[in-house]
């Protein structure tokens, strides 16, 4: 009934938000492993020259990618 309602909407914002803290630290993962210009830095470093250098949205570029991983995901764990 209304429980299982409330279960899935519930796994439905925490995948959201989830994936929105996760996005931009998946994307400066992928640039370290995959760009030698970027190799040995910290969390904090990459991020900064990513937001420099592509902008402060190219941190969420795999967003969707990344919802239609995460949200299915929670709603599977309930």
């Amino acid at each position: 009934g209304n429980t299982a309602i409330a279960y899935v909407f519930a796994s439905i914002i925490a995948g959201g938000v989830a994936s929105i803290l996760l996005c931009p630290m998946e994307s400066a993962r992928i640039r370290v492993v995959t760009d030698q210009d970027y190799k040995g830095l910290g969390l904090i470093q990459c991020l900064a020259r990513l937001i420099k250098e592509d902008s402060f949205a190219s941190l969420f570029g795999g967003i969707f990618a990344m919802l239609s991983k995460q949200v299915p995901y929670t709603i599977g764990k309930q």
